[in-house]
Formats: structure tokens, sequence, C-alpha cells
């Protein structure tokens, strides 16, 4: 099997989604860049590759001004190749006029399809009733990214990385209780996570899950931050009575504890990291009304390389990180999600990476409690996400179950 594709600079998901689902033996890149196309082919074979079968990727100019030279173009790879398809996604108007010519006098020895990237579908569009589906209509978020150009870092690749939770069935009901106390009062929940943060680097204890507070020198980097903050001692009597944290002990002097594991030390080192898990739980579990994962693919924390390799010594990669990517089938979803104070800045930052790691059909998200005590700000980021395709999903402390999965159901649908 031969598919031939008109190449989108802007979207590679189109280029190279035939490839993955069909399993051709060649795909016939047609495109006025072929340098561009060449180096860009190597990309996809890997991608393949990591699939377990290989496709020939061939890159061919053609001058997409000029309908009778892609008519002709179009015939010789016909002639010279069996059982083609040619996938409609992409393309110019010319390009497509130009597959009706050749249809019309090979319409015996050539098929048409099209992908629908957002509900994941291929359309027979000859009609003959056969599709060259064999695999899932889905990717991984390693795939997109892959696909993009860039690559996924882990932890056991570079001390800033992407960590790979284990999400079994006791941390899951320890996010779900953690999620619990951070959604009764978000800016507290980050100034005690912050104050944990600092004495974990200011004072680290040999036992590395064990913590110890004391209560002047904590006092007195808080009111540093902010003259009101204090430290809330109920908190972490809450978070031992349901188990987060062991072995309290509380006095006028101090106040030390013992992490439960070291899973939970990351969530309680890191002021927002309990409302990124709890979005990307929440993302795994939730189902459609026939009973079937929204999401095929979730990840938290995800690190981003943009050229895909890691630099030795002293040379610097360009990392992004991402809070949680979904993705519904085809259908990438970027999340930024900010358990504070945010600025319009963090909407650049978001759009930056999710436009050239998501594609062209990417959605993008601000998942927020309380952004700003001030609802003019608030109302000056929502006008910008606005502006720029980021759909704002503020308040998610106070959504109740229903209008939070409800929310959650929806992002992928609309920018």
């Amino acid at each position: 099997m031969t598919i031939i594709e008109f190449f989108e600079h802007k979207s590679h998901v189109e280029n190279i989604i035939s490839a993955l689902l069909c399993t051709p033996d060649k795909v016939i890149l047609l495109g006025d860049n072929k340098k561009k196309m060449a180096k860009i082919s190597q990309r996809y074979s890997e991608i393949v590759q990591s699939r377990g079968f290989s496709v020939e990727f061939v890159p061919k100019s053609i001058n997409r001004n000029d309908l009778m030279s892609i008519v002709s173009t179009l015939e010789d790879i016909v002639d010279e190749n069996e059982d083609c398809i040619i996938d409609l996604s992409g393309g110019d108007d010319l390009s497509l006029v130009a597959t009706g010519i050749v249809y019309a006098d090979n319409a015996d020895r050539i098929k048409l399809h099209r992908f629908n990237i957002t509900n994941s579908k291929m359309t027979d569009c000859d009609s003959d009733g056969e599709l060259c589906k064999s695999a899932p209509l889905e990717l991984t978020v390693e795939e997109l990214v892959a696909i993009n150009g860039g690559r996924v870092i882990y932890t056991d690749e570079k001390p800033i990385g992407t960590y790979r939770w284990d999400f079994n069935d006791e941390f899951v009901d320890d996010i779900h209780v953690m999620w619990s106390l951070c959604k009764q009062n978000p800016y507290d929940w980050n100034v005690q996570i912050g104050l944990i943060s600092r004495m974990l680097i200011m004072h680290p204890d040999p036992d590395s899950l064990c913590v110890h507070i004391d209560i002047s020198e904590g006092t007195a980097i808080l009111k540093e931050m902010n003259p009101n903050n204090k430290i809330n001692e109920a908190l972490y009597r809450s978070l031992g009575k349901m188990g987060i944290i062991t072995d309290l002990v509380t006095d006028a002097d101090s106040i030390s504890f013992r992490f439960k594991n070291e899973q939970i030390k990351k969530c309680l080192a890191k002021s927002g990291q309990v409302l990124e898990l709890f979005i990307a739980i929440s993302a795994s579990e939730i189902r459609d009304d026939k009973g079937n994962p929204v999401y095929t693919d979730v990840m938290s924390g995800v690190f981003i390389d943009w050229d895909g390799e890691i630099h030795p010594g002293t040379q610097k990669d360009v990392e992004n990180e991402i809070d949680v990517i979904l993705m519904k089938g085809l259908m990438p979803v970027f999340i930024s999600c900010k358990n504070g104070n945010t600025d319009i800045n963090e909407l650049f930052k978001l759009s930056v990476v999710a436009d050239r790691f998501g594609g062209k059909f990417v959605r993008k998200v601000l998942a927020a409690t309380e952004i700003d005590k001030k609802e003019e700000r608030v109302e000056a980021v929502r006008i910008r996400a606005d502006a720029m395709d980021i759909r704002p999903w503020f308040g998610i402390h106070k959504q109740s179950e229903t209008d939070f999965d409800s929310e959650l159901l929806t992002l992928w649908s609309t920018k």
C-alpha cells in the first residue's frame, strides 16, 4: 500500500497519521520544500518504528501553483505504485482539484480518505465502503510531542524532568484527600506548602521523609512574604489525621512529622502539585455516557525538550514544562494549572508551548483556583485568554463535583 500525502507545514499530525494508523509500505510526501520534508521524514520514520513497524517516507517536490504539474506528478505516482490511497486531510485547493482530476481517470486504482482530527474518525471519501484503518485512531502524549519535533524528558535522564508517578489506588485516594484540604483555602495551602518546601531546602534531614519546622523561624519566613501569613497547625493535624503524614509532633517551639512516602513528599513540597495531579487523575477516571474513557492518554508535569536531544556539559537545552497534557484520540489538550495568583505572562508561556507541540488542533486551558483577589485583574486575564484561544477555567475549588466533571468532559471540544 502506498499513501500519498500533501505535506502540511503546520500540522505534522495530518502528515503522519495515515502512516501510523494504516501501516502502509510507503508514504509519498508532496510539498514545495523537499529538503525540509526529507529532514522531517527521518523523524516520522522513528515514530512509526516505535510502534513496531516500518514505513518508507519519500519526499517529492511539487509546484503548488501549477495545477497541471501536480496532476502530472500524481499520475506518475499512480502509474509507478500499486494500491494507492490519497489522504485528503491536508493539501491546498489546487492540490485537491488535481486529485479530483486524477481520480476521475483512475477510480479503479485509487482510494480516497480523510481524517477528522477533532473526532478521531476516518471518512471514506470515495464511498467504496473500504477503509484502511488497522490501528486505533489515537496518539500518546509522547508521540504527539515527538511528531512535532520535541521529546518528553524524564527524571531518570535529567534531574529536572517528568516524574513517573505510580498512580496506585492508595495514592489516588491520597490525592483526593489532599485536594479536599487544599480547596478549602487554596491561598493558605500554598503558604503552608511553601513553608515545607523552604524547610526541606534549608534543613535537609538525613531521613529524607522527615521534616522539622522551627516555629519562630517559620513564622519569620512567612511574614517576610506577607505580614498576615502564619503557621496553620490545624492543617498539619488534618494531614496527620488522614494519614498523609505520620509521627506528627507539635509543641510551642516546633512542628515535626514524617511524609507517608516519597510521592506524598513530592506533593507536599510544591504548592501547585496537588491541583495538577487532581486534574490528571480526574481526567484519567472520567467516562463518557457509554462508559468509555474520555481521554486516551494523560500525563502531568510534562517536561518537553524542544529539539529532542539532551545536550551534555554546559550547553543548555530549551525546555518547558506543561502541567497536564490530555489526549482525546488525536486531539491534544494542554493545561496550565495555577493554585493561586497568576498573570497574563502565564498565558503567553502556555500558548507558545502548546502551539509548538500541540499543532493547529490543540486546545489550551488555564485551570486555576483564585488567580487574584481583585475582580478587575481576573477579568483582564479572562479577556486576554479568550483573545489567545485559551479556555479560562477559574474557581475550580468552588465547583461541585457535577460542574467540575462537566467542564472536564468538554475541555477538548472548544478552543
